[in-house]
């Protein structure tokens, strides 16, 4: 498998940042929080219950994979196995 430069990770862990920055103003827009709707609901969920529960696990994906790419040492120099 073809190892990633520290130039390339930098690069995907903006992206994720700059993601992760979307999600998180997404899921405070009228969009998701919208008063008085509960449809369409999931396991008798509300709208904004699961919603919610879906971004934060997307955020908690992209913090794992940000971890991932900064590597041991907090920077974008370390190999990652």
């Amino acid at each position: 498998m073809e190892t990633l430069t520290p130039k390339r990770r930098k690069l995907y862990f903006n992206l994720l940042v700059g993601l992760s920055l979307f999600v998180v103003i997404l899921s405070f827009s009228p969009l998701i929080l919208s008063k008085d709707k509960i449809e369409p609901t999931i396991f008798e969920m509300p709208y904004t219950l699961w919603t919610s529960i879906l971004a934060t696990l997307i955020l908690i994906i992209f913090t794992f994979l940000g971890g991932w790419l900064r590597g041991d040492k907090g920077d974008f120099t370390s190999k990652i196995d």
